[in-house]
């Protein structure tokens, strides 16, 4: 009889002084994350939350597919996000579809990825969020990366996201991380100004 291995499930909590996403500031002050997920060979599914702006949170659930073909990683997902605790009647939920490849070349790890919705959160519609990025492995506990990342929507602003960082890991299960963060469209507003994000990861 044939025995499959058994599903690989995993939590992680991320506390960081300032949220980001899609490289824009998601809250004024600390944005606290707890994810789980469940790994069943190149099959994952996941479920996550947090605080966003304006006292509302963000609930995202989403299924993805994983492979490692002539020593690339690829990974694909779709995602429902829904918003909750919005003070308005603004757009609450977005389906979100996501794709990154990467691979390592000795200690430099350079990776593609790419997230798409045909209506986005709030009053965007088509958005599209393109960002290339590499890593740089110091030692086996410590690496810097950098990214620079385009963002494409219709009803929205477009704009241009780059961010550098530093990250150690600090134990078994520990990760922390300082990072700046900046785009080309600082003068649009707060969420787009430079800002230095320090952050932890703990993940079982």
């Amino acid at each position: 009889m044939l025995e499959l291995p058994p599903p690989d499930p995993h939590i992680e909590f991320v506390l960081a002084s300032r949220g980001y996403s899609k490289g824009l500031a998601q809250t004024d002050g600390v944005q606290a994350l707890l994810r789980g997920e469940v790994e069943w060979r190149a099959l994952t599914a996941a479920a996550q939350v947090k605080n966003v702006d304006s006292g509302a949170s963000e609930a995202q659930f989403q299924l993805g597919v994983a492979g490692d073909p002539g020593g690339f990683e690829l990974e694909a997902a779709i995602g429902y996000k829904r918003l909750t605790g919005l003070p308005s009647s603004a757009d609450e939920d977005a389906v979100e579809f996501t794709g990154s490849a990467s691979r390592a070349f000795g200690p430099v790890r350079p990776r593609l990825a790419v997230t798409f919705s045909f209506d986005d959160l709030g009053g965007t519609r088509e958005s599209l969020y393109a960002e290339a990025g590499a890593s740089l492995r110091l030692s086996p506990r410590t690496s810097i990366s950098a990214s620079l990342g385009r963002r494409e929507r219709r009803l929205g602003d477009d704009y241009t996201a780059f961010s550098a960082g530093l990250s150690r890991r600090i134990g078994e299960h520990l990760t922390a991380e300082l990072r700046y963060h900046d785009t080309a469209r600082s003068a649009r507003g707060d969420p787009y100004q430079a800002r230095a994000v320090a952050s932890l990861r703990v993940r079982f």
